[in-house]
């Protein structure tokens, strides 16, 4: 399981915690909202990797629900009340995001078993805005699993060229 994902494996298949399988399939079926970004949707794109927590982003405040079954609302989103795992809540204000990058994100989301995730371009954009080292090493992994596209998101030049200097390292990294 430490390869890219070729198409073939599901988002709970990607999942390293089994504790997080539970707490994503409850989420499913209570809510299904949101769309899945942070470490998990990486792991379905790219090569798993291990996390805690479960990273949902919506548009607005008032698209974050105000009860999930299963979970306990919590400061910064939600907890699942028999795993303790955290399920956060970003939105386009609390990540300081532009809104078309967002509605963008929510419009080029996949299904995976009933979650909504983040496509690889969504996940790249959203680094770019960030852009800590961690972020710099997703996007250069994201951009090896060749599913990267950002022609038509609105992008300003600026996060473009911190792009292209990404996909430039992207060629000559080895792994």
């Amino acid at each position: 399981m430490q390869t890219m994902n070729d198409g073939t494996r599901s988002l709970i298949d990607s999942v390293m915690n089994p504790e997080l399988i539970v707490a994503l399939r409850d989420w499913e079926k209570s809510t299904g909202s949101g769309v899945l970004i942070g470490g998990l949707a990486l792991s379905l794109h790219c090569k798993p990797r291990y996390t805690q927590d479960i990273d949902f982003l919506f548009l607005e405040p008032c698209d974050v629900p105000d009860a999930v079954g299963g979970f306990s609302r919590v400061e910064s989103g939600f907890r699942h009340d028999r795993t303790g795992i955290a399920a956060d809540t970003f939105t386009r204000a609390s990540m300081n995001l532009p809104r078309e990058i967002v509605e963008r994100v929510i419009k080029t989301a996949t299904l995976s078993e009933g979650i909504r995730v983040a496509s690889p371009s969504g996940l790249v954009a959203l680094k770019l805005f960030r852009l800590i080292m961690r972020d710099k090493a997703d996007v250069v992994a994201l951009v090896k699993t060749g599913q990267v596209d950002l022609a038509a998101w609105p992008l300003p030049p600026e996060k473009l060229a911190l792009f292209q200097a990404l996909v430039e390292i992207a060629k000559s990294d080895p792994d």
